[in-house]
């Protein structure tokens, strides 16, 4: 972006002279990259977003644009948190990886070795398949959000422990057989989360705050329980229709307060907030061994694949691709009420990009712009 800027500058100057030479070349990234945020908000009524990029050893851009609550009237800023919702997936990856490092799992024994009153069907079910989502654990079905079953939709129930939330789906019909095919699934990251806890004998909240939140000094990454007060934490806002449909015909307005909402049955795949800052420092942490082990970091980015031969695009947690220009990147995006976020590296760029909205799966698209702002500060 830095070359299109200065080859743009040579050709403006030589038809129009010094002054607009001048005006062009105080073009930043940061300028580019709000430019970008600007452009989204305009598209969709999101209230706030944040973005922060990491490049080399340090933040380079942090950016809040909105309110952080409406009817407040707060403006939104960089310390604010926001809902990871599915990127919450990366971090228990990590935590995974971490725990290899020291010797306390191993990704490959069965996970009836960790937990041993696990249903027959998930008995020979590893951590590596459950992580690269093949362990044929299913996800979301209508009935987990049928106001009308027992205790209301899945998101408002009350989950005082692990079993409570491995109850809403261990006993169901697999979707595949470990290991015979992707198939992605929130709900096989719950079940990742109940093994680590058995396999240390602590919490799983505990383990990220150790392993991760402590480990890269993020203090605002945390579980977004329903019933904790959590400073700094924005308003969550959601299109009004999908609530008229499903819930209330008489609700007006084009965004709404988005339903209240407990994560518990999900923390470690959709269940954690942070502000942009943070994400993208945890980001950094993957350019290269330190936070894991050089072992690790490749188990973490090598992408699997089906007990038939087949590539999947993920490795642990984490989805591995090639952008536009060739670039190697790791990613994952996450949706939620109330929430869209995605974290972008660039491992060979040393760059690392966040974006979070605080409407729910809105930007739908949010590649697109988080790739646009990376580009905006390669050289």
């Amino acid at each position: 972006m830095r070359n299109l800027v200065f080859s743009a500058l040579i050709a403006v100057s030589a038809m129009t002279g010094a002054t607009a030479s001048v005006a062009l070349a105080q073009t930043t990234p940061a300028d580019e990259a709000s430019r970008i945020v600007e452009t989204m908000m305009r598209e969709a009524p999101i209230p706030a977003v944040s973005v922060a990029v990491y490049q080399d050893d340090g933040l380079v851009w942090s950016q809040a644009f909105g309110d952080a609550h409406v009817e407040l009237g707060v403006p939104v800023q960089t310390d604010h948190r926001f809902r990871l919702g599915s990127v919450s997936k990366i971090i228990t990856a990590s935590l995974a990886a971490r725990l290899v490092d020291r010797g306390i799992i191993d990704l490959d024994l069965p996970i009836s070795s960790y937990r041993d009153d696990l249903p027959e069907a998930h008995r020979a079910t590893t951590l590596r398949q459950l992580l690269g989502h093949q362990g044929g654990v299913r996800h979301y079905n209508g009935a987990d959000f049928n106001p009308a079953a027992p205790g209301s939709v899945i998101d408002l129930r009350v989950y005082p422990d692990s079993q409570t939330a491995l109850n809403l789906f261990i006993n169901d019909p697999l979707a595949a057989e470990p290991g015979a095919a992707y198939s992605y699934s929130t709900f096989g990251y719950t079940l990742i989360a109940a093994v680590l806890e058995s396999a240390t004998g602590e919490s799983f909240r505990d383990l990220v705050q150790s392993e991760i939140a402590d480990t890269l000094s993020l203090p605002g990454l945390g579980a977004d329980t329903m019933f904790d007060l959590q400073s700094n934490r924005v308003g969550y806002y959601d299109y009004a229709a999908f609530y008229q449909q499903n819930f209330d015909s008489s609700i007006r307005g084009e965004i709404i307060n988005a339903l209240r909402n407990n994560p518990g049955y999900k923390l470690a795949g959709g269940g954690y907030i942070a502000t942009a800052e943070e994400m993208a420092r945890f980001g950094a942490a993957h350019f290269e061994a330190g936070f894991l082990s050089g072992s690790s970091l490749a188990e973490v980015f090598t992408t699997q694949a089906t007990a038939a031969g087949a590539a999947t695009p993920v490795g642990l947690g984490w989805r591995i691709d090639h952008d536009a220009a060739g670039r190697l990147r790791y990613h994952h995006a996450g949706s939620q009420q109330g929430a869209r976020a995605i974290l972008i590296v660039y491992p060979e760029q040393r760059l690392s990009v966040v974006v979070m909205s605080n409407l729910g799966s809105t930007p739908e698209d949010i590649m697109t712009p988080a790739a646009a702002i990376a580009e905006a500060f390669f050289d």
